[in-house]
C-alpha cells in the first residue's frame, strides 16, 4: 500500500479514509504518545513475559509476531495514562486527514461526533492502528527482543552460578 493511498475502516456504518501524516508530524505526536504510555507499559511486558523462563520460551517469545489486536489491547490498558493535551494534538491532527463516507472531517467534526464520542474513540483508535501501528510494534518488538535476551544471559548467569558451585561442592 503507498503511503498516499488512504486507510480505511467502517465505523458504525461509516466509511473513514485516513491519510498518513507529514513524516516530522508523524514521528513527534507518535514520541508525544510513547512517552505519555511509556511508563504504563511496564505491566504489558510483564505480562508478554509471564512463564518465559526456560529456553524454549524464549525462542518462542523471539519468534512470535505481535498480533493485531495487541495495540487495541494495549491502548485499552493503557488510557488510563493517557493526558488531555497530547490527546487533543492526536485528534487535531488526526482530523486533518480523515475523511468520512467522502466529506472532510476536520469540517464537520464537532457536528459528526457529537452524542457519538464512542465513535470517536473507535476512530481515534483506527487512526493510531493506521498512523503507528508498524512503529508501536516494531518499537514493542525491540523492547521485547532485548527483555527476552536480558533474560535468556541471566538464566545462563544463573546456570553457571549453579554449575561452579556444584564443581566446588564435589572438588572439595
Amino acid at each position: 500500500m503507498s503511503q498516499l493511498e488512504a486507510i480505511s475502516e467502517v465505523i458504525d456504518g461509516k466509511q473513514y479514509d485516513m491519510y498518513m501524516l507529514e513524516p516530522l508530524t508523524s514521528h513527534d505526536l507518535f514520541m508525544d504518545v510513547v512517552k505519555m504510555v511509556g511508563p504504563t507499559l511496564g505491566p504489558i511486558f510483564d505480562a508478554a513475559f509471564a512463564g518465559r523462563g526456560s529456553a524454549e520460551g524464549l525462542e518462542d517469545l523471539l519468534e512470535r509476531e505481535i498480533g493485531p489486536d495487541f495495540f487495541s489491547n494495549a491502548t485499552t490498558k493503557l488510557f488510563g495514562a493517557i493526558d488531555k493535551a497530547v490527546l487533543n494534538k492526536v485528534i487535531a491532527e488526526f482530523r486533518k486527514v480523515t475523511l468520512v463516507d467522502g466529506v472532510e472531517l476536520n469540517k464537520t467534526f464537532d457536528v459528526h461526533f457529537k452524542g457519538e464520542i464512542h465513535n470517536m474513540y473507535k476512530w481515534l483508535l483506527f487512526g493510531m492502528k493506521a498512523q503507528w501501528g508498524k512503529s508501536f510494534s516494531a518499537l514493542v518488538s525491540g523492547v521485547m527482543t532485548q527483555g527476552a535476551k536480558t533474560m535468556a544471559k541471566k538464566k545462563k548467569e544463573s546456570q553457571s552460578q549453579t554449575t561452579l558451585l556444584k564443581t566446588g561442592s564435589n572438588g572439595g
